[in-house]
């Protein structure tokens, strides 16, 4: 659905408001209870395209009755840095991140 590939600046300038508008509105649903980390893992071309540069932090903030700081002592427990974005997790870190969060495959 999106091909970012070979953008002029004015798309590429689209590109990031679109990428910072889905994000906006992944983290208010996942706020709300509308989502879940389940659905963000399992949309591939969602998860590829808007969530796997999201970092840690923001994403595990985001989530229903956990705030700025629950997220950093849960990405410690993890040994997940927050500045390490989703898709940049190590094996060992994403399987650690899905066991905690229960994500199903």
């Amino acid at each position: 659905m999106y091909n970012f590939n070979k953008l002029n600046n004015n798309e590429n300038l689209e590109k990031a408001r679109l990428v910072r508008e889905k994000r906006a509105e992944v983290k208010k649903a996942l706020k709300r209870g509308h989502i879940n980390l389940d659905n963000l893992f399992n949309d591939i071309e969602l998860f590829n395209n808007f969530i796997s540069n999201m970092k840690t932090i923001e994403l595990v903030s985001s989530l229903q009755g956990i705030g700025r700081v629950n997220a950093e002592k849960i990405l410690r427990k993890l040994n997940i840095n927050f500045s390490k974005k989703v898709g940049g997790l190590g094996k060992n870190q994403k399987e650690n991140f899905i066991k905690y969060f229960k994500i199903k495959n």
